[in-house]
């Protein structure tokens, strides 16, 4: 019975990883090689500004049920297939802008993405913790795994493709034929147990519990913390290796294909080492290794055009993602297994959304001021309150390891 959950897991999984580098990275690489600033560059992360109000997302898909479509598919299913269907119209739409001439209307579409995207994220997420509920490790290697292949044909797969038809319109409406992949596994999948949608008087409650039940301090400023190197090496790392020369196949070839591999095998390291290590443990392993691959990338600013290198750099970056990506969404999902799901986790994750957004943006204007070297060394810092909290808040951690460990014990 496990097995074919996975591989449901892992196809929706794959749904969920398409859409996200096509209005980041993937769309970053487009803009900076029509010229656009660093900074419009950063600020264009605004449009992903969905992902960060997951939790009333979260709300919507655990308490509205979808005509025609939630009896014919149940609560979970329904929703999925309804974001589907909006991502593979919004992609096409995405890719017939021009960037050069309506910047504006490029990001209309992409903030559209955005939402149906993160509809998709967060009810994949609950899907997920409520078809495995006492096998979490598995479930979130799988929908990792299935997640950055998604990443691999949005991130090189669409790069590729803008080379082969020198064309970014033919690109994106390729790739966006993706989701039927997603939609198929949809359809062959299995509904979660029925869950029983409460009134709109007890929509807050799972809101006003978080506050009263969890550590939400603690929680809440690690989760900032955690995410800012990863997520500025990812959103500015295209625009820095186009402006130290690098072409748009060097890209694929290295930073899309070869980094997302690396990316996985990552995802495979951080979800074997949750058998060997401690939560936290896990998290501080992975806090290290970002201040590593910030370094790296100091090195290869001042290097600039060299292709071996480059291959270092994106490959300790991309594992370290990888790996600190399973051990966040481990975290996350330990928190909120026996509780509100859906509603947990999106507000949760809604924390790490907006360290995305809001330092994304920061990011772009920041690179613009100062020269790449010294750019990669205040992301290296930015690891620093990450690992005190790891320090300082040992308890909070450990207890949240015991608490998992009780309930798969039940």
């Amino acid at each position: 019975m496990l097995k074919p959950k996975l591989y449901s897991i892992f196809f929706l999984g794959f749904a969920s990883g398409i859409p996200f580098l096509l209005i980041l990275s993937t769309l970053s690489v487009w803009l900076a090689e029509l010229g656009v600033s660093n900074t419009l560059i950063g600020l264009m992360a605004w449009v992903s500004i969905p992902y960060t109000v997951k939790f009333m997302w979260g709300a919507l898909v655990d308490n509205v049920r979808l005509p025609i479509l939630h009896g014919a598919l149940g609560l979970r299913r329904s929703w999925i297939l309804l974001s589907q269907i909006c991502l593979w119209v919004g992609l096409i739409a995405l890719g017939h802008t021009n960037p050069a001439t309506n910047l504006g209307l490029t990001a209309f579409f992409a903030f559209l993405v955005g939402c149906a995207s993160a509809i998709q994220d967060i009810t994949v997420e609950a899907y997920r913790i409520e078809i495995l509920p006492q096998q979490i490790g598995p479930g979130v290697s799988a929908s990792v795994l299935g997640y950055r292949v998604g990443m691999l044909c949005s991130g090189a797969g669409t790069i590729f493709l803008a080379a082969y038809f020198n064309s970014w319109s033919a690109a994106y409406s390729v790739i966006a034929t993706c989701m039927l992949i997603g939609i198929i596994a949809n359809f062959c999948s299995d509904e979660p147990q029925q869950l029983q949608v409460p009134t709109k008087v007890a929509i807050l409650k799972p809101l006003k519990s978080f506050l009263h039940q969890l550590d939400w301090q603690v929680i809440i400023a690690f989760i900032l913390c955690y995410k800012v190197a990863d997520t500025v090496l990812n959103v500015m790392s295209m625009p820095f290796l186009v402006d130290i020369g690098f072409n748009k196949l060097e890209i694929a070839y290295v930073a899309k294909t070869f980094g997302i591999t690396a990316m996985i095998i990552g995802g495979f390291a951080g979800g074997a080492l949750q058998h060997y290590l401690s939560l936290r443990h896990n998290l501080f392993a992975c806090v290290v290794l970002q201040c590593i691959a910030s370094a790296l990338f100091v090195l290869q600013a001042k290097l600039g055009h060299d292709v071996t290198f480059l291959f270092v750099s994106m490959g300790v970056e991309n594992f370290t993602c990888g790996m600190s990506q399973v051990a966040l969404i481990a975290y996350l999902s330990h928190l909120s297994a026996v509780r509100n799901t859906a509603m947990y986790y999106a507000i949760l994750s809604s924390f790490a959304s907006f360290v995305r957004v809001s330092f994304s943006a920061i990011a772009g204007w920041l690179a613009d001021q100062f020269v790449w070297s010294q750019f990669y060394a205040i992301v290296c810092m930015s690891c620093v309150p990450s690992l005190v909290l790891l320090i300082l808040c040992a308890r909070h951690f450990s207890e949240v390891d015991q608490e998992q460990q009780s309930f798969q014990t039940v």
